[in-house]
């Protein structure tokens, strides 16, 4: 939309300048792209008019065409940078009216062009005069002429300047091989609807990972620029992708509608933008249709496989689908209370819908993840449930990527069953090569195995899926541990605390790095600050340290402490084991590693690496532990 006139609006904090196209708040430019910067202009220039999105499209995209899912997108983007939802009212289904209060600003005057009038009057015009009028037309032909060569010079470098552009946006489409999906906005105005809202981002992202030439970033790392105020540019340089998906989830009735757009993050340009809209019935098929565009529209080539996962949707029940997003919204959150409370909803989307795949998938996870990392229920308690739920998972799709993350799990902390969680790993990440937990838990795997080099390769993989996700960047502190680098260790526990400082984890892995460098003061500083969130780990750690010391005083102290939190809370037996060891009697340290296998503890899949029994492992009957686990 051209601006043939220069035209300065002033309303509230904002002036408008048509002709220079600048945007001032407080008499600072605000970076407008061009299409947003015209439907700007149209909306203020015709401030209080309903403007139909016919208009928008024939005056603001009459070079291009496009859907109402960029006007969308346009209008999102106008109230963001103008900090006010309200400036522009949204008239459902017909358009926007702009209802800022607008005046006209004077504008710099400019010279008048002069304009020959001719003498009409035949009477008035002398012989001579003819006459210099004919030589004044040969003139002009002559220059018409002469100007034939430029003009067509002109057209030609028109044509050949549009050829490159047109040929440059389907190289840049070309060129793009990794993505992020953005958290999709909640258009309905309502704040319940966010746990909908963000479980179709979830299924988006789901969908576009299973395209193996695709580097998708997850979603706990897209999800921290939820309501972000940083450009395009920025997300992109800090997620390190090439374009980003928008869009928003408007959910009315029994209908769900996404608008999605394509952007070059690194040229900050617009691509390509669709809105579509099913029963929600139908919502999984409609998933699936966003994500095949999107991968048509960057010219991904599918394989048949991926082509058929992202058409071949079944039909869902409303009901069994909105207690499977709730549920996996509470999990999301990864802690024990609203853990508890997503087996509730998953529960209940099962018992709707029996036929629900990724519900029994989650509700497995729900129930390993208890017992395992959450360290909140008695794994026999919680194991059986899982086995079953994972195995009807499966049974209904064997091509469910995160039950064969969940299944490997399972295997490999409460079955020992090393062989079995090393093909389940691998298929997982065959099916999903974009899933970072997948690839974070296989490198745990490879690490239990003491394979150090692959470990850190597969949770390097993790963190360019999720570079801004804290698990995987722990877990590579975790691995350094292991492989007995106390100095990497520290350094990269540090460097997590850099990213999140409330992460105080991260000081329990920092203080194993100092236990292994033999800096006992510096270890206690860190396990110290430490005690309040991980009280378990804090008193078993104060005991390994003062036994491996050789600070008697402080290893007796902290043996107490520990044995009277065992009295109320779970403390496993390892933990005895290894202050048993440290002082050198293996006898009792024994007693207590029969005790953890008797218990089938998860933690003896760590015999290998473990730091706190390396006084052990030349004793027969450690080595006779090992056999007995797998090893």
């Amino acid at each position: 939309m051209a601006t043939s006139t220069r035209q300065i609006y002033e309303f509230g904090a904002f002036r408008l300048d048509s002709g220079e196209r600048i945007l001032l708040r407080g008499g600072e430019p605000i970076a407008l792209t061009p299409k947003v910067f015209d439907t700007l202009v149209l909306l203020v220039q015709n401030a209080g008019r309903l403007i139909t999105k016919d208009e928008f499209m024939s005056q603001v995209w009459a070079d291009a065409f496009v859907e109402d899912a960029t006007l969308a997108q346009s209008i999102s983007q106008l109230r963001k940078a103008m900090g006010d939802s309200e400036i522009i009212e949204t008239v459902p289904k017909k358009g926007y009216r702009f209802l800022g209060s607008v005046k006209r600003a004077a504008t710099p005057r400019e010279p008048s062009p002069t304009v020959a009038v001719p003498t009409t009057g035949i009477e008035a015009v002398a012989l001579g005069d003819i006459r210099e009028e004919e030589k004044a037309i040969r003139r002009r032909k002559f220059a018409y002429r002469r100007w034939l060569p430029v003009l067509a010079a002109l057209f030609v470098i028109t044509a050949t300047v549009l050829f490159y552009i047109h040929r440059w946006n389907i190289t840049a489409r070309e060129n793009i091989r990794s993505l992020a999906v953005l958290p999709l906005q909640n258009l309905s105005g309502d704040p319940g609807q966010d746990y909908f809202v963000d479980g179709m981002t979830d299924e988006l992202i789901t969908d576009l990972a299973q395209i193996h030439s695709l580097r998708v970033i997850s979603r706990t790392s897209v999800m921290q620029f939820k309501q972000t105020q940083k450009s395009l540019p920025e997300i992109a340089a800090a997620l390190n992708v090439d374009a980003v998906v928008e869009g928003s989830v408007l959910r009315t009735g029994n209908n769900v509608r996404i608008t999605a757009q394509l952007l070059d993050a690194r040229q900050d340009r617009h691509l390509w933008a669709a809105s579509y809209e099913r029963e929600i019935t139908n919502v999984l098929e409609l998933q699936g249709q966003v994500a095949k565009s999107i991968a048509d529209q960057i010219n991904v080539k599918l394989t048949p496989e991926e082509g058929a996962t992202l058409t071949v949707r079944r039909p869902t029940n409303p009901a069994a689908y909105d207690a499977l997003l709730t549920g996996k919204y509470l999990f999301n959150r990864r802690n024990a209370a609203d853990t508890e409370k997503a087996i509730g909803y998953l529960q209940r989307s099962v018992e709707i819908d029996s036929n629900g795949a990724e519900a029994w998938a989650t509700l497995a996870s729900c129930y390993t993840s208890l017992g395992s990392d959450l360290g909140a229920v008695d794994p026999e308690k919680v194991i059986p449930p899982a086995r079953a739920a994972i195995a009807k998972a499966l049974q209904l799709d064997p091509n469910l990527a995160e039950a064969h993350t969940t299944l490997a799990w399972i295997k490999l902390w409460y079955e020992w069953d090393w062989g079995g969680a090393e093909q389940e790993f691998r298929r997982s990440l065959q099916l999903n090569p974009n899933n970072s937990a997948a690839h974070r838990e296989y490198s745990h795997y490879l690490q239990l195995r003491k394979q150090f080099d692959e470990a850190i390769s597969e949770n390097t993989r993790a963190i360019e899926l999720a570079p801004l996700d804290i698990l995987p960047s722990i877990h590579l502190a975790w691995i350094y541990a292991d492989a007995r680098d106390g100095a990497k260790s520290v350094a990269q526990s540090q460097h997590v605390l850099e990213m999140d400082p409330s992460f105080t984890g991260a000081y329990l892995l920092m203080a194993r790095g100092y236990e292994l460098e033999g800096k006992w003061e510096d270890a206690i500083a860190a396990i110290e600050k430490a005690k309040p969130a991980y009280p378990h780990a804090y008193f078993a750690g104060m005991a390994y340290i003062g036994a491996a010391s050789g600070n008697k005083v402080q290893a007796q102290q902290a043996l107490s402490e520990l044995t009277e939190f065992s009295r109320h809370s779970y403390v496993s037996p390892l933990d005895f084991a290894a202050y048993y060891a440290a002082v050198g009697d293996r006898d009792k340290a024994f007693q207590y590693l029969a005790a953890a296998y008797r218990q089938h503890n998860t933690w003896m899949i760590a015999l290998e690496v473990n730091p706190g029994l390396d006084n052990l492992r030349t004793d027969p009957r450690f080595q006779e532990f090992e056999r007995r686990v797998g090893f």
